[in-house]
């Protein structure tokens, strides 16, 4: 299982050491210090040591979970891309995993975060859609079911959206047949559309042209019962009086339940730049500020792996040792220990800083040991 682990995708560097015990932890500290500190590259490097060499690591999971999380966080098509197949070759090892349902949950956000324009391409909501489902279909229970119908809220929106702009386009010419399949489509699978109104209309009309009256009447009944503050209500109530029907009263609280919908700027906004998602970009492990999640954090405690001891960060990358401490960020100046001791330290931030090279002439102070 290792070697499938370790060479699922042709993008990542493969690395093995000679075994001993507990290494398995101290590289797993070792990824997750470099990915707290958005070295990525190094991260990887590491959680594949650790995956190539300890193939009965309880680590397994976490080790590979990171890995798909350090791509996620990376953001970009080509990194997302990337963190889609790590989070499904995940799942296929680990489905029984605590964490099953919120890396299904990762993978439905890849796409939500790349929805584009409803007039373009929908293939990008559909994958979102379909991963929702599965969600809900295979963890009815989870804690994220809030989350999971939120998304499926936005993600059908746009998918109405890029159905009614095609209904739209063939009503314009005139092709009745696919104004009618197109809005029964929006009928059918988005009950909460904020435009079922027009979709109603449409499919009345289309209706209508193809001489199918009755069928044609109860959209427009429909309309006009369920939307009574609709730009097409009248409209559809001249139509069932000319069908010799009955105008329906507005059923109880239609008005509560009318949608809003969003302003004329913010449509044209979104026409050529997208919707805008309320989508984390946090990963799984990592949360906001590169805090670990609290669940992860006891598996990782339970499994012997501590994350709030001093340990030194890895030499794998040719960087010198240092030392930093896990749990807490550290301030800006430093932790009390530091502080404390008057004994000048190697600085633990790899940034480079900016100084004046006339004081940089004395020999750099050594590590204490």
């Amino acid at each position: 299982m290792a070697a499938s682990l370790a060479c699922g995708s042709p993008k990542k560097k493969v690395t093995t050491e000679e075994a001993r015990e507990g290494r398995d932890r101290e590289l797993y500290a070792e990824g997750l210090r470099a990915m707290r500190k958005r070295r990525y590259e190094e991260g990887r490097l590491l959680l594949s040591t650790l995956i190539g060499s300890y193939d009965g690591s309880p680590l397994l999971p976490l080790a590979k979970l990171l890995i798909a999380d350090s791509f996620y966080r990376e953001g970009g098509s080509s990194s997302l891309a990337q963190a889609d197949v790590e989070y499904r070759e995940w799942l296929q090892f680990f489905p029984q995993h605590p964490l099953a349902d919120d890396v299904l949950l990762k993978i439905a956000q890849i796409h939500v975060r790349q929805i584009g324009p409803a007039n373009l391409d929908n293939s990008e909501a559909r994958r979102a859609e379909r991963e929702l489902l599965r969600l809900t279909r295979e963890y009815p229970q989870s804690k994220l079911q809030p989350q999971v119908q939120e998304y499926l809220k936005f993600t059908r929106e746009q998918l109405g959206m890029h159905s009614l702009g095609v209904a739209r386009l063939y009503f314009k010419q005139q092709k009745y047949v696919a104004v009618k399949g197109r809005c029964e489509g929006i009928i059918r699978s988005y009950p909460d559309f904020t435009y079922l109104d027009e979709a109603l209309f449409l499919h009345g009309v289309s209706l209508t042209q193809l001489e199918d009256t009755p069928e044609a009447a109860k959209s427009f009944a429909r309309l006009v019962r369920e939307y009574p503050n609709s730009e097409w209500r009248d409209k559809a109530a001249e139509y069932l009086e000319r069908f010799g029907v009955e105008v329906p009263a507005p059923a109880e609280g239609a008005e509560v339940r009318q949608v809003v919908r969003k302003g004329f700027i913010k449509r044209k906004f979104e026409e050529i730049f997208g919707p805008t998602a309320s989508v984390t970009k946090e990963g799984i492990i990592l949360k906001k500020d590169d805090t670990i999640d609290p669940e992860v954090e006891e598996l990782l405690v339970n499994l012997g792996v501590r994350t709030d001891v001093v340990t030194p960060d890895s030499t794998l990358t040719g960087q010198g040792k240092q030392i930093q401490t896990y749990g807490r960020r550290e301030t800006d100046g430093g932790s009390a220990a530091a502080q404390a001791d008057p004994t000048p330290k190697p600085s633990a931030d790899p940034t480079p800083k900016i100084s004046d090279p006339k004081k940089n002439k004395k020999s750099k102070a050594q590590p204490p040991r």
